[in-house]
């Protein structure tokens, strides 16, 4: 009976800590642009959107097909999100986005994503053909540049319970039902 016993107890625990180390770990929930997705209009910002309040020493890193790095400008890490806009709007190709967070449970977590860029040429620069005092052609952005970026508004609420709590009360229990059902097969004999 003891062997039936800590053959069960030890079944519990194992599938008790896989439960654990998965409520422990979260991945990105969503992102903007999204992985594989298609931009056909000028992009100037990232967002990345975590299941888990990230840490200030989290990272992104862009680059393009190549392996070239893309140039960050504001990189702004607030409660579950992390968003970075790009110092000029993404030329047409592909692109690849790597991160790396820190939940609030402490253990790294790390990913990447891709998409690509297809901006038609008229939506990208507007030239015009204005003389300059010296007579040559005068190349003028589109107004998007000077435009003041405003951080996406996001509907999450986040819960101000702790990481650690939810697998505590949990292994806590455990320890009870377990202790419960010890006392009871004891009491038997």
């Amino acid at each position: 009976m003891i062997k039936k016993v800590s053959l069960l107890f030890l079944l519990l625990f194992i599938l008790f800590s896989k439960q654990t180390l998965a409520l422990a770990h979260t991945s990105l929930e969503d992102s903007t642009p999204k992985d594989g997705e298609v931009i056909t209009e000028p992009i100037r910002e990232l967002t990345l959107i975590f299941g888990t309040k990230v840490e200030q020493n989290s990272r992104i890193n862009v680059s393009n097909s190549n392996g070239e790095p893309v140039k960050l400008g504001n990189f702004v890490i607030e409660e579950e999100e992390m968003w970075a806009t790009f110092l000029q709007p993404l030329k047409n190709g592909n692109y690849k986005v790597d991160w790396e967070i820190i939940g609030t449970d402490g253990h790294p977590i790390e990913g990447m994503f891709s998409f690509s860029v297809e901006v038609p040429n008229d939506k990208a620069t507007v030239e015009t053909k204005s003389e300059t005092e010296e007579g040559e052609p005068k190349q003028v952005e589109d107004n998007q540049e000077n435009t003041i970026i405003k951080k996406p508004k996001h509907d999450v609420q986040q819960s101000n319970v702790p990481s650690y709590i939810i697998p505590s009360i949990m292994g806590a229990l455990f320890v009870i039902v377990a202790g419960s059902f010890l006392w009871l097969m004891l009491r038997k004999k």
